[in-house]
Formats: C-alpha cells, sequence, structure tokens
C-alpha cells in the first residue's frame, strides 16, 4: 500500500470513527468527492481496519495525526482563503446549510463546501453537520488568508424598513410577538425571514437569518441604535410633545416622558421600526403609554387587537405616522393623558384618524 493510499485509508478510518448518523449517504458522498473512483476500495479497507482495530482504532488513527494533516494540507492549495475564513469566522464547522449561506455571503463560489470537503479540511459528522478533523485545526489556525469586510453602514443606508428589521432581529436575536407583528405589518414574521436577502451581510431563505460571519455584530448594533435615534428625534420634531428626550437601548426605541397639567404623564416611545418583542411590550407597562410607529399599519390591525385584546397592556395606545397622517387606536382603558397627547397631534398639522 503507498503512502498516499494509506493517508486515504486513515483518512476515511477516521471520518467513520467519527460519524454519528445511521444514514450512511453523506459519508459516502464524501468518499466519492475525495476519492473519486476509489472510493468504494478505500472505504472497504477503512471498514476492514475498524473491524480488526475495535476499540483501539481511535488510539490508532492519532498515532499518525500530523501524517493526515500533512495530506490534508497538500491539498488545499487554491481554497487558503476559505480555510482560514472556516478557522477564524465559522468555528470550524457547524450545520452545513449555514456554512454554505456564509461562505456565500462572504463571497465564495457557491461549490466552497464541495471543494473543502474534496481537500479533506471538513467532513460530515452525519447528514446535516459538518466538522474540520481535529488533527488538521492546529494548521488551520496558523494560516492567514484575505477576507474583505463589506461596509456595513453603505449596505444599511440604502436598505428598507423590512431588511432593517431582519438585520436587528438578526443582531440582537429579537423575537416578536407574531400576531402583532401581523397586525402592524401585514405578514409573519417567517416571511419577512424568508424574503431577506442583503448581499455581503444578511439571508434568511433557508428560514433562519444568518449573518456574513466576518462582520463586527457590535458595530452593526450601534448602528442600529445610531440610525433609530436619528429617526424617533425627527419624530420628536414632528409632534413637538413637551419633555426630555433618551434613546433606550433597551427597548431600542426613543423615549419621553410628557407631563400635563392635571399632574397626569405619558410615555411616548418613539419607533421607526418596531419587533414587538415581549421584552418591548414588557418595558414600563403599567405606565400611561402610547407606541408611535413610523408605518402604516395593516388592514388586519383593529380586528387582531380586537380578537387578541387582554394580550396587551390595558393602559397602552398606538399611533401611526405615515404620509403625515397619524392613525390613532386609543387604548383600552380610558385615559385623560392619552387625550392630552392626542392634543399634540392635532396641533403638529397631522391629518388624524383612528382605528378603534
Amino acid at each position: 500500500m503507498s503512502n498516499q493510499s494509506s493517508a486515504e485509508t486513515l483518512e476515511c478510518l477516521y471520518q467513520l470513527l467519527n460519524y454519528v448518523d445511521e444514514d450512511d449517504e453523506a459519508l459516502i458522498r464524501d468518499a466519492t468527492l475525495r476519492y473519486g473512483n476509489d472510493y468504494l476500495e478505500i472505504c472497504n479497507q477503512a471498514r476492514g481496519l475498524l473491524s480488526s482495530l475495535g476499540d483501539r482504532a481511535d488510539g490508532e488513527v492519532r498515532r499518525f495525526y500530523e501524517l493526515l494533516a500533512d495530506h490534508a494540507m497538500d491539498r488545499i492549495r487554491g481554497f487558503g482563503n476559505a480555510a482560514y475564513a472556516l478557522a477564524r469566522y465559522m468555528e470550524l464547522g457547524g450545520r452545513e446549510v449555514v456554512l454554505r449561506v456564509q461562505f456565500r455571503l462572504m463571497g465564495f463560489a457557491e461549490d466552497i463546501v464541495e471543494d473543502l470537503i474534496r481537500a479533506g479540511v471538513l467532513m460530515h459528522r452525519s447528514r446535516d453537520v459538518l466538522f474540520v478533523p481535529e488533527y488538521l485545526i492546529p494548521r488551520l489556525l496558523e494560516i492567514s488568508g484575505d477576507i474583505t469586510i463589506p461596509d456595513v453602514k453603505e449596505l444599511l443606508s440604502g436598505a428598507n424598513i423590512r431588511e432593517l428589521m431582519a438585520v436587528e432581529a438578526a443582531v440582537f436575536g429579537a423575537r416578536p410577538v407574531n400576531w402583532l407583528f401581523r397586525a402592524i405589518y401585514g405578514m409573519d414574521f417567517r416571511e419577512l425571514i424568508t424574503g431577506t436577502k442583503i448581499d455581503g451581510l444578511l439571508d434568511g431563505s433557508v428560514g433562519e437569518l444568518i449573518l456574513n460571519p466576518a462582520i463586527d455584530v457590535q458595530a452593526v448594533r450601534a448602528l442600529i441604535h445610531e440610525m433609530k435615534d436619528s429617526a424617533a428625534r425627527s419624530f420628536k420634531r414632528i409632534l413637538s410633545p413637551h419633555g426630555q428626550y433618551m434613546y433606550s437601548r433597551v427597548a431600542r426605541c426613543g423615549v419621553m416622558y410628557t407631563v400635563f397639567g392635571e399632574g397626569s404623564r405619558e410615555l411616548i416611545l418613539l419607533c421607526p421600526w418596531v419587533i414587538p418583542s415581549r421584552r418591548f411590550l414588557d418595558y414600563h407597562s403599567r405606565e400611561e403609554r402610547v407606541i408611535v410607529v413610523g408605518t402604516s399599519p395593516s388592514n388586519e390591525f383593529a380586528e387582531l387587537m380586537r380578537r387578541h385584546t387582554e394580550e396587551l397592556p390595558s393602559r397602552t395606545g398606538f399611533v401611526f405616522l405615515s404620509n403625515n397622517e397619524a392613525m390613532v387606536y386609543s387604548p383600552r382603558a380610558s385615559s385623560k393623558s392619552f387625550d392630552s397627547f392626542l392634543d399634540f397631534l392635532y396641533r403638529s398639522n397631522l391629518k388624524v384618524t383612528y382605528l378603534n
């Protein structure tokens, strides 16, 4: 047996030892990519070794880790940047569907995963999960590469509200109360996810929001805060309520307390867009609140609110701003402070209409 065939048999044996799925389809697919027409012979040799060594197989393979690492590194030429990205940004493996999207977001070719499997850099641990062999990890951590980091500020400057909501959900892990999200935006949150794709930044086409792993998530969070703060301040100028403005990083919106002559006060949440999560809805939920959102509500809004009326705080109202119009949904409990807040709307030159 030649050194190459010995290395290939040991490599195949290593994957056999780490493969956990009863269905060996992914295992065979890897072997076909890696060994071509010889895949069946090499797989049979590896299975024979496993049978003869039994419990000693893992220890025996470990003796040849340097040989296996050398063998893989000889085949990595041409894929160095992808291998670097895998080690630097992608935690050395994961679910195959996620890895494919991440590679695509970083600008790699569609078949890069197959190339890395062929080189022995990636192996299937199961039908859906890929990993870097243990013997190769130290080598990959030493290599350097050239990965283009996208200009997130430029990408988001041209994003629409749906795309901005998707980015916010991805970087903050925010998940809305779905019926309320649908009431506001006229679609389920899952529709937002699957319909969002921002080249170089974010892709939800597989049913979950996947970010380019090379971006700085903290920087994206800071940019989302900055954009929402700026837009919320413009709402403040339109409404001109009394009180001190602040931006809340907890609620991710502009916040104002407005005190009226009779001593009552209203908490105004200024939301250019909103992901109505339970955390957001619980923000000062016992106070007199109005949630101002920079969009028109869906046609289902009033009906869904009526259907779920007990699920919202009774002293919370909504105002939707769009095209010089303020659409008002009054809180379930009567509120003098909310009525006083409406005076601001009438003085703001906005057309005021009511949803309930």
